[in-house]
């Protein structure tokens, strides 16, 4: 029975104790130890006010992390109100900034961005040469209108010097044409007037064609087209440029964006950071006053806000430079583009990979499909077989077979001239063939061996380019994983480190430790939380880098580039 009431008393002695000095603590006086608690030592009664306090400042910072759960549909309504970034602010204040979404940032890129507006006028450029090569194929007109005079003299039979004289016009048009299988053909008429001081005006007329043929070298339609398909496979080979460049850049401007996004959040954890470190180093102040610990303590917190203030210098240098370059690719004004403040409306959707179901073999088969450049490899190959085809055919000899019909019209009078073909005078002919050869045709066979060595180059340059693709996929893949584990863990690590730093707030309210010891938790929490924004948006860029490697970004962006 003795036992029993000695228990019961000892408990009663307890929760009295705990009491005592619960009500100590709301005073912000130092706990003493009495004879009442000689059953307890000191560590045990600070690990009881240790976690009583822990539970009271349980939710204290439950919203300091940021939230990893966000919609993947919904946008978020947080605009980053900041209208100062200390001596790095350049932002025209007059200005009023503006709310941008991801997408947005996007269109308008494509819209307003000096460089890319450069390179789209290069297809353009290319579809000239088209026209040029296919100007060889147009029919040429020419025309010539002469007249000469000549004045001699002369002993007639009489032995007696005379004047001779010699006039005469000539008028001629012709209209020559090459085909594509090579013949040229040429149709010309002429007329031409000629007198003598001894003969009145004599007028021909002649009308005639020529056709030449080549047999051999310059034959058929696949050697004469060979610049007309060069010129089209330029275009193309172009416009996939052009693809490519504008798939690279809307992954770059999304990098921007978000890279702008993670400045604004390190600039927001470090202001929270330099406000806990003043608000510690007042309470550090409070307590030296009142004798409750020593002015040395000072100096720990001192050196964490002028460490926070360092932070804040660079955090806002590294906002205002990221900010100009997401400005500079939106180019909303072209002369003052850097004047008016962004802010970001757009937060990181972290299951949007996971809608996709991506798997590796599916991102390699897409990205062989898809990436551009393997593209302009192939068209760089068709164009190399196109210089084999014509640097064999220049290894021929040249055999042209040539025919040359015409009759002529002959009268004192120019109405008169007009050839017949009614009348049975003859026609003016000529056939025949025109042969040459080089004999050692070293240029010609150089051509030949050059071109065929530059297209087996091609194709095993696309092999290597098929494997680097797959390389820059893979890479792609294993960087999601990466960062998504990343994400976790670090998220793991925020939380850790702010139990961290709400232990040790504790222990100095109760004098177990020192400022020094607050301002390394009150560090540590801080650098938790930017490298846990760090892997939010890691995993974030690295979704676009998957995208962009398997070609894919475009389509999934709902971004169509005609033609």
């Amino acid at each position: 029975m003795s036992q029993q009431i000695y228990h019961r008393a000892y408990r009663i002695s307890f929760f009295a104790l705990i009491l005592a000095i619960n009500s100590v603590i709301c005073h912000a006086q130092e706990p003493e130890i009495t004879s009442s608690s000689k059953y307890y030592d000191r560590s045990v009664i600070n690990r009881i006010l240790v976690k009583e306090q822990l539970e009271k400042n349980n939710n204290k910072n439950e919203n300091t992390l940021l939230n990893l759960n966000n919609s993947p549909d919904e946008p978020s309504t947080k605009i980053y109100k900041s209208t100062s970034f200390g001596a790095c602010d350049i932002f025209d204040k007059e200005e009023a900034s503006f709310t941008i979404s991801l997408k947005n940032a996007v269109e308008m890129s494509l819209s307003n961005n000096i460089a890319l507006n450069i390179e789209k006028i290069d297809p353009e450029i290319y579809a000239t040469n088209i026209e040029q090569a296919k100007s060889e194929f147009d029919t040429n007109i020419s025309a010539s209108l002469s007249a000469s005079d000549k004045r001699s003299r002369s002993i007639n039979a009489n032995d007696i010097i005379g004047r001779n004289s010699n006039n005469g016009t000539t008028a001629s048009i012709e209209a020559e044409k090459k085909s594509t299988s090579g013949i040229k053909t040429n149709v010309n008429a002429s007329i031409n007037r000629n007198r003598t001081s001894s003969h009145s005006s004599l007028y021909a007329a002649r009308l005639g064609i020529d056709v030449t043929a080549p047999l051999m070298r310059g034959a058929g339609k696949e050697v004469n087209l060979v610049s007309l398909r060069k010129a089209e496979l330029d275009l193309d080979w172009s416009k996939y440029e052009l693809y490519g460049y504008i798939l690279d850049f809307v992954c770059e401007t999304e990098k921007k964006y978000w890279q702008y996004y993670l400045s604004v959040e390190q600039l927001e954890i470090v202001k929270e950071s330099l406000s806990l470190a003043l608000q510690q180093r007042d309470e550090t102040q409070k307590r030296i006053g009142v004798g409750k610990i020593a002015e040395s303590e000072l100096a720990a917190a001192d050196a964490e806000v002028a460490l926070c203030q360092e932070d804040l210098i660079n955090a806002e240098s590294t906002v205002v430079s990221s900010a100009i370059s997401l400005l500079r690719n939106i180019n909303n004004d072209t002369e003052n583009f850097w004047k008016k403040r962004p802010n970001l409306i757009s937060m990181p959707k972290l299951r949007e990979i996971d809608q996709y179901d991506f798997n590796l073999e599916d991102c390699i088969a897409d990205a062989l499909l898809m990436r551009p450049e393997l593209r302009q490899a192939e068209l760089l190959q068709r164009k190399n077989e196109l210089e084999v085809v014509s640097t064999k055919n220049g290894m021929l000899p040249k055999l042209d077979f040539f025919i040359s019909l015409g009759k002529t019209g002959y009268s004192k009078s120019f109405d008169g001239s007009e050839p017949s073909f009614r009348h049975k005078e003859p026609f003016d002919s000529s056939i025949g063939l025109t042969y040459e050869l080089n004999r050692h045709r070293r240029g010609e066979k150089a051509k030949y061996d050059r071109a065929n060595l530059n297209l087996k180059l091609q194709k095993e340059s696309i092999k290597n380019l098929e494997q680097l693709i797959k390389e820059d996929v893979i890479k792609a893949y294993i960087e999601i994983k990466r960062t998504k584990e990343q994400l976790a863990a670090t998220t793991a690590t925020a939380q850790k480190q702010a139990e961290k730093l709400r232990v040790e707030n504790v222990k100095f309210d109760v004098g177990k430790t020192t400022a020094f010891q607050v301002a390394q938790a009150q560090r540590d929490l801080t650098a938790a939380k930017i490298a846990q924004v760090k892997a939010i948006i890691a995993y974030t860029v690295s979704k676009s880098e998957l995208l962009r490697s398997t070609g894919l970004l475009l389509k999934f962006r709902g971004i169509e580039v005609k033609n």
